[in-house]
């Protein structure tokens, strides 16, 4: 990878490195809002990263980038956020009908994302993580495949391991109702689990979704200048062209830039 000293690339998650430093040098371009590359121009070296590269930011450790992301602060771009993929909504509403928490579940670390789908299978709950060499991850691996709902690995290419799982029977009715995208009907238990394993309020965004609450629905009609109807669900239904695990998508390229 070509090295700046101006410009860091540092990992934040399974999902996204981060591009910090002397962001003042570096030039975006867009397409409909959408940024598709950035430049930076520095007297010692140029860096181009465009949607498509694959970037390493450590040994043995690339990552895709599919999104590209900019934070501003008071007008003035913060940090730019090189993503493999936008969080799927089966990470929301999926993942914890797995039990346990986004702790044990290594969000904010090797977590990628999680999907409903594969290209071999329907109805399944599956978990895309970052390879990780470190024996916390080799005990990490070795407890989910001891799940009783665990149906199968594999290592979809070098650098990551998917998981998937059986929907839990206690489950399925909610799994059901999350893919026809009636969060309403989703079991209160499991609405309430899904808000304890994000440590989401009630009040928060995804509970005024499960709960239907008059004050997101008032939101929602003022932003789409239309009038709802009473049953409404307050959330797009989910797309299963994200919710469905597509390797060729998230697989690094050979080349690195």
């Amino acid at each position: 990878m070509v090295k700046c000293q101006d410009i860091q690339f540092t990992p934040v998650s399974g999902r996204t490195v981060r591009l910090t430093g002397d962001l003042s040098k570096c030039d975006i371009e867009e397409i409909h809002g959408v940024i598709i590359s950035i430049t930076c121009k520095f007297p010692e070296c140029d860096y181009t990263v465009k949607l498509g590269d694959t970037i390493r930011p450590r040994a043995k450790s690339p990552y895709r980038v599919n999104v590209i992301r900019a934070h501003t602060e008071v007008g003035k771009v913060k940090f730019y956020d090189l993503t493999v993929a936008r969080l799927t909504d089966s990470s929301i509403f999926v993942l914890p009908l797995m039990g346990m928490n986004r702790k044990l579940m290594l969000w904010d670390s090797l977590f990628v994302n999680a999907f409903v789908g594969t290209d071999m299978e329907d109805d399944c709950i599956a978990l895309l993580y970052r390879f990780s060499g470190e024996p916390t991850f080799s005990k990490f691996e070795s407890a989910l495949c001891s799940f009783r709902n665990f149906r199968r690995r594999e290592d979809p290419d070098p650098y990551h391991v998917l998981f998937v799982f059986d929907v839990p029977d206690d489950a399925k009715s909610s799994y059901q109702a999350y893919k026809e995208g009636k969060y309403s009907m989703i079991d209160d238990i499991w609405k309430l689990r899904i808000l304890e394993f994000h440590d989401f309020d009630i009040d928060g965004h995804t509970g005024k979704i499960l709960f239907q609450a008059p004050s997101l629905r008032e939101q929602l009609e003022e932003e789409l200048d239309v009038k709802l109807p009473a049953n409404a669900e307050l959330h797009s239904k989910p797309n299963f062209d994200i919710e469905i695990f597509d390797r060729e998508y998230y697989t690094p390229r050979k080349k690195v830039i």
